[in-house]
């Protein structure tokens, strides 16, 4: 398997777990929030996952940008 694709698989692992462990995290800050307040109301623990989603995106912006690199690395090569 080349390097390449063993990058790519790795991202994609890492983009994966931060997505499931913000759903987690999301859920224990709303039960958590409901029995600090002891009601339920909509508060910043809703804002969770968005914050994963910002992570993930720029963890793919990056991923580019490397990818990017390697292959003008390699045009100036030839």
């Amino acid at each position: 398997m080349r390097k390449k694709c063993k990058v790519r698989i790795i991202v994609r692992i890492v983009q994966l777990v931060i997505i499931i462990l913000t759903l987690i995290l999301t859920k224990i800050a709303i039960n958590y929030a409901f029995i600090e307040r002891g009601y339920e109301a909509i508060g910043g623990e809703y804002l969770i996952p968005i914050l994963g989603l910002l992570i993930v995106v720029i963890i793919e912006d990056e991923y580019r940008k490397y990818k990017n690199r390697k292959e003008e690395k390699n045009e100036s090569w030839k």
